[in-house]
């Protein structure tokens, strides 16, 4: 692989934003460095992360151990730790004389989380596509969602509309080549893309792609950019409509995985390629196209997943700017979830004993999914880029009139993200690179960063 330039001053306009633009979404123009660093905000180093672990917790079970204890008295009401509902007004729906279902495409969906947030699609009456890397492994969990449905449907209401899951070829979001191979089949296959959830993840680091990226940081995101990219010309060609036309018409809606890990991805992490365990001091201390570029270089980073999930966020910022104005057919509308701690497959390489452990404190991939189906079909606040599925003590104040949406959090202790009271889905303010325009500096530059590294 080239190279990669760290010349930050090429990379970094001197041209300042006015006042009046800092919150603009075209607020594109990038501030000098010391504009950046003037108003950052704090992102916890790895270590604080290690021993938030514990305190977080004891907060989880001490906290659901005395909600057990009142579950018939009053208290749980008042404390509004009820899970959220999604309530069928707030959805998109699916006509009944529909000839032709509405698609979705789910990555990493033969297991875990996403397995539970196809099936929760197809019990909607989606046909959902899997996109996994293993075609056995894909076809035994299509196997596996269509027979649920078949027999839920007999059991629930036969005239209900009926989904299906189906598997197209397999996906593999470390390999470029396999992302177009697979974005080509499914564009000759169909002319929209109703949702995409970009749900595939690994929590390990060091490997090297076939495209000479840092293998975590391409899996978890710069392929996921690039399968976005390839697939918005399906996504705007689609329509999410609600019940009795109650909400505007939108066209397709894009989730991207995120977690409470993006709390975690300072940008003055770096480490000197021959030791791992010194900070590179000359780091320009923040979230630019150089950072992003580091992240996808083997050997910068030590935290490549952390940044892949604030990058998650950052993406979901973009695609907003650049896609939610409208149009004919509507806004493509995207939104980034925590499925919270979950006990699912990414696991996998840890020891029997920590996935035991794990089995018993985290969330179970079903819970974990909730995020992401509410993110997919619900009629999110226009303010909501990021849903996660814990209690927090500190409501923020909002008007919004969706019944389903009503929980809504400001930026928080990053502890209560990590374990507690479990309450499906809620709105929550995500932390933000403080680049003088909520973040839309820096999504910016990571998108110019993807395009680079992802151009043939």
């Amino acid at each position: 692989m080239t190279a990669i330039s760290w010349n930050r001053d090429a990379l970094v306009s001197k041209a300042p934003i006015a006042p009046s633009e800092r919150m603009s979404p075209h607020a594109d123009q990038i501030h000098n460095n010391d504009d950046w660093k003037s108003d950052m905000q704090p992102f916890y180093a790895r270590a604080t992360f290690m021993k938030m672990g514990p305190f977080a917790l004891l907060y989880s079970i001490l906290f659901n151990s005395v909600l057990r204890i009142l579950s018939y008295a009053p208290f749980n009401s008042l404390l509004r730790i009820n899970p959220s509902t999604l309530h069928p007004e707030d959805c998109f729906i699916i006509p009944n004389n529909s000839s032709t279902p509405p698609i979705a495409v789910i990555t990493g969906s033969n297991t875990g989380v996403g397995f539970e947030t196809a099936q929760g699609l197809v019990q909607r009456g989606y046909h959902v596509i899997l996109a996994s890397r293993n075609r056995q492994k894909g076809l035994d969990a299509v196997h596996k969602i269509n027979q649920h449905n078949i027999t839920s449907c007999r059991e629930e209401d036969e005239s209900k509309v009926v989904g299906k899951a189906s598997f197209l070829q397999p996906l593999d979001l470390a390999s470029f080549a396999s992302i177009r191979s697979f974005c080509k089949s499914f564009s000759e296959k169909y002319d929209t893309l109703n949702i995409l959830v970009n749900n595939a993840g690994i929590n390990s680091q060091g490997d090297v792609t076939e495209d000479g990226l840092e293998m975590c940081f391409q899996s978890n995101f710069v392929g996921h950019f690039l399968l976005t990219k390839l697939l918005i010309p399906c996504l705007l060609n689609a329509k999410n409509t609600y019940e009795n036309n109650k909400y505007k018409d939108e066209a397709g809606r894009i989730v991207n995985l995120s977690s409470v890990t993006h709390h975690f991805a300072p940008s003055n992490e770096r480490i000197h390629p021959n030791d791992r365990s010194s900070d590179l001091s000359e780091n320009n201390g923040i979230h630019d196209k150089n950072f992003w570029l580091g992240s996808s270089t083997p050997g910068v980073s030590a935290a490549t997943y952390r940044e892949s999930k604030l990058a998650s966020i950052l993406f979901t910022i973009e695609l907003n700017k650049r896609y939610g104005g409208g149009g004919e057919k509507g806004s493509v509308r995207s939104v980034a979830v925590s499925p919270g701690s979950v006990s699912s497959d990414i696991w996998r390489n840890e020891s029997a004993l920590t996935q035991k452990i794990y089995r018993m404190v985290y969330l179970t991939p079903k819970q974990g999914s909730s995020t992401s189906i509410a993110g997919s079909i619900g009629n999110l606040p226009i303010d909501a880029i990021y849903l996660q599925p814990y209690w927090h003590p500190f409501m923020r104040r909002m008007h919004s009139t969706i019944q389903s949406f009503q929980r809504s959090y400001p930026l928080s202790f990053p502890m209560f993200e990590m374990l507690g009271p479990y309450i499906g889905h809620s709105v929550s303010v995500p932390r933000l690179p403080a680049d003088g325009c909520g973040g839309y500096k820096s999504s910016g530059q990571l998108w110019d960063a993807c395009e680079g590294l992802t151009a043939e």
